[in-house]
């Protein structure tokens, strides 16, 4: 196993002070699977206090005193060590009541969540697997050191970090650490929003079949709407699904791992039960309304999870259009570009395949529809390419020269200027300031 310098230098420097040190935790895990870790954390059985002492050559920072860690910096790199330490009870279940340093490197891989995270190294010593990590990562299985179900109520994040790995290691979940996950979820209310947001996050942008069953629950668990959404059956000829499970094969038809697009997915259908409707024989189900209403529903679950604006922002105006008819034509391309701009229509277009292909579809009808939606991109990059207006910001005049022509401030400006470039989205050439001027003396006529 390759160790950095400068982590080789603070192992030696504790090691010629008297003191074990190791690396811990991730970076051997991803040292053994061949990753490069992107950090390098350090456990030790000196004290914060004895660190001071045996590494007064470096500079150090106490980011994490009371829990015995100390960043040592040397020129731009940051490395934590940290004390071995034996975890106190769990009364919040997220964090231990109180911190217990130890002496020795087996309590301190006994507290940690994964088999697959409880191995330490140096070159000295070796590779140090108590709980048989190493095995566990050769058999591409996650499984909780010791009890699983004590694992996880003294930290209920860990229920979301196992399917986590699982989905971003493309691993098994032991049959163990599964059921105490069914046994512990309820647990989950422990656990901060924002925390909750950015696992759930991480676990779509790394979804793997094998853990299609896993994803499914803790969807369920953390956005409870979804519930629902299981029993409701499409009942139409375009699917062959419930919703719920039209919206997680659409998932696994994404290819991107881009947040909004994935989370537009998510949240594409999440209205359809309150936006159906029946025929007149109550044979058929009808859901003409449901992209607003799920619009409507994934602005009030994003703002419960936290989500910075921008992103809500952007995944509610995905699933407000992605049932939008894109005509391959210029006209509709300029609209389309003036309602979610370029970045945002490239994204939809990720989101309508991924949702047609999760449809009942003929071969030649996907082939087809597929080909417009090609076509009409062909068109966005021509209007970009060419700096063809789509929004009143792109005409050659504005409010201040309506105004001195004579018409109030108010309403009426903001109506002309629309009008203008309703005029230049048939008419790309117009786009002057005299063929704009001269547009509205004739309207004003």
């Amino acid at each position: 196993m390759t160790i950095p310098t400068n982590v080789t230098k603070i192992i030696n420097t504790l090691a010629n002070s008297g003191y074990e040190a190791y690396i811990v935790g991730g970076c051997v895990r991803d040292s053994m699977l061949g990753y490069s870790p992107k950090d390098w954390d350090i456990a030790t059985n000196a004290t914060p206090a004895e660190m001071c002492t045996a590494l007064s050559q470096y500079k150090l920072v106490p980011t994490g005193e009371k829990y015995g860690t100390m960043t040592v910096l040397i020129g731009k790199n940051k490395y934590e060590v940290t004390t071995y330490r034996a975890d106190g009870t769990y009364s919040d279940g997220r964090r231990p009541d109180q911190v217990t340093f130890s002496r020795t490197l087996k309590d301190d891989l006994c507290r940690r969540d994964f088999t697959i995270n409880a191995m330490a190294y140096n070159d000295q010593t070796g590779l140090v697997d108590l709980f048989g990590g190493a095995d566990d990562i050769n058999n591409k299985i996650i499984r909780c050191v010791g009890n699983p179900c004590d694992r996880f109520n003294e930290d209920s994040l860990r229920i979301m970090r196992a399917i986590r790995f699982a989905c971003r290691l493309d691993f098994d979940i032991s049959k163990c650490t599964i059921s105490a996950i069914w046994d512990c979820g309820e647990n989950l209310k422990n656990v901060s929003q924002e925390r909750i947001t950015a696992e759930l996050v991480q676990i779509l942008q790394h979804r793997k079949k094998r853990n299609r069953i896993m994803l499914e629950y803790i969807i369920k668990r953390t956005i409870p709407e979804f519930l629902a959404l299981a029993q409701v059956a499409h009942n139409n000829p375009y699917h062959y699904t419930d919703v719920f499970t039209h919206t997680i094969d659409a998932l696994f038809h994404c290819t991107s791992t881009d947040t909004e697009i994935l989370l537009a997915l998510l949240f594409h259908d999440i209205g359809k039960q309150k936006a159906r409707t029946f025929d007149e024989k109550r044979l058929t189900n009808h859901y003409k309304l449901h992209p607003l209403e799920s619009a409507a529903m994934c602005k009030e679950i994003l703002t419960r999870m936290k989500l910075d604006n921008k992103t809500l922002t952007n995944v509610c105006k995905l699933v407000k259009y992605h049932d939008w008819d894109l005509q391959p034509t210029k006209k509709i391309a300029k609209k389309s570009l003036n309602k979610l701009g370029y970045e945002l229509c490239i994204k939809l277009l990720e989101v309508k395949l991924s949702d047609r292909f999760a449809h009942r579809l003929q071969p030649q009808d996907f082939a087809q529809w597929s080909a417009n939606l090609a076509q009409i991109k062909g068109f966005w990059d021509e209007i970009i390419a060419n700096n063809e207006a789509f929004a009143i910001a792109d005409l050659a005049i504005n409010g201040n020269d309506l105004m001195e022509m004579g018409f109030p401030q108010g309403k009426i400006l903001g109506e002309l200027l629309q009008k203008c470039l309703d005029y230049v989205m048939d008419n790309p050439d117009e786009n002057s300031k005299t063929a704009l001027l001269a547009y509205v003396s004739k309207l004003r006529k």
